[in-house]
């Protein structure tokens, strides 16, 4: 059963010209109990895809069109008033300024009661600091500590205290934005078993937004690609990262360190995603993609299936014979036109 879904949803910026198109007909669904990881470069509508479920766009944010539909109901539809009371109730955030987020004149444990009390209509204070008490000790901070304020915290503490402020109303649905950012590795990794052990507990579904694809390996069962606003490639988990079929993803796992291939060269794709007001006519990677033709500049490419990937690429069919095997030599992605304004060549 989905737990979100999300439908040809587009969302655009007001600017002094052209609207920029930052999320252009993005289309999946989350299922219950399922973690969705969303990947990409910075500005490709990572963060701008979670503000729209919220309802929490800055003010020249809008939806121009789609759905978003969480437990059958389009939240685009809903009166302001009725969709701010699924906002932690039912969908949680753990924010991208986590550390940052928490009011620095109230005690943790105030901002937490706080919101207990504001969606648990009637629920008794002494109940309310039990649930903060019992939050504590499943991120792994002593409940006396919950009696600090921010400042007494160290940034990761703050980062738990957020995550125990997320799930203090047990929502079906955790956006994670960035949730380990400016951690140490050490500290990602503990905050990430806290956040599976928890969500084992409760029962939700969490989609994460990071830069970070260590972080979507050891936490998501799918990955959805994003690219200038577009999906580019959507599957579990295991087949995006062995074996992806969008040129984009392909030179994406090259640009990280494997601990199982040491050895393995690391590529930066030349060039940067193209503006978005307007966004180019075809294909948004296709300046940067070593498979591109004429039609990729010209044509949206289409949906392709392959196994359980949906990838949207004119030349899925080449992926196997002519770019995996030299996904990792650099001359490759210097071939391509971002590659010669780069090069100069």
């Amino acid at each position: 059963m989905s737990v979100l879904e999300v439908r040809d949803l587009e969302v655009y910026y007001e600017t002094d010209g052209e609207p920029v198109r930052a999320v252009d007909g993005m289309s999946f669904t989350i299922e219950e109990g399922e973690n969705l990881g969303i990947v990409g470069e910075s500005g490709c509508g990572k963060s701008t895809l979670a503000k729209a479920i919220l309802g929490i766009l800055p003010k020249n944010g809008f939806i121009n069109d789609g759905e978003i539909r969480f437990d059958g109901e389009d939240l685009t539809a809903m009166s302001e008033k009725k969709r701010r009371s699924y906002m932690w109730d039912e969908i949680s955030m753990i924010p991208q300024s986590a550390m940052n987020a928490l009011d620095p004149v109230y005690t943790v444990r105030e901002q937490i009661v706080e919101s207990i009390e504001e969606h648990r209509r009637g629920v008794e204070k002494a109940r309310a600091n039990e649930t903060v008490d019992e939050l504590f000790e499943l991120v792994g901070l002593d409940p006396t500590r919950a009696d600090d304020y921010p400042h007494q915290f160290s940034g990761g503490m703050r980062q738990r205290a957020m995550i125990a402020m997320s799930l203090s109303l047990d929502p079906a649905l955790i956006l994670a934005d960035e949730p380990t950012t400016a951690l140490d590795v050490i500290m990602q990794d503990q905050i990430l078993k806290r956040i599976g052990a928890i969500q084992d507990e409760i029962n939700s579904s969490m989609m994460v937004i990071t830069h970070d694809v260590s972080v979507v390996a050891e936490t998501c069962d799918r990955v959805l690609v994003m690219y200038a606003g577009k999906l580019a490639e959507i599957g579990p988990v295991e087949e995006i990262f062995d074996t992806p079929y969008h040129p984009y993803t392909v030179g994406l796992k090259r640009a990280f360190p494997n601990i199982q291939q040491p050895d393995q060269n690391l590529i930066s794709m030349p060039g940067y995603p193209p503006d978005l007001a307007p966004p180019p006519t075809g294909c948004r990677f296709a300046a940067r993609c070593p498979l591109a033709t004429e039609t990729c500049f010209e044509e949206q490419p289409p949906e392709v299936r392959n196994g359980g990937l949906r990838s949207r690429c004119h030349h899925t069919d080449r992926i196997d014979s002519e770019l995996r095997p030299y996904a990792g030599e650099i001359q490759v992605w210097e071939r391509t036109e971002a590659g010669r304004e780069v090069t100069g060549t």
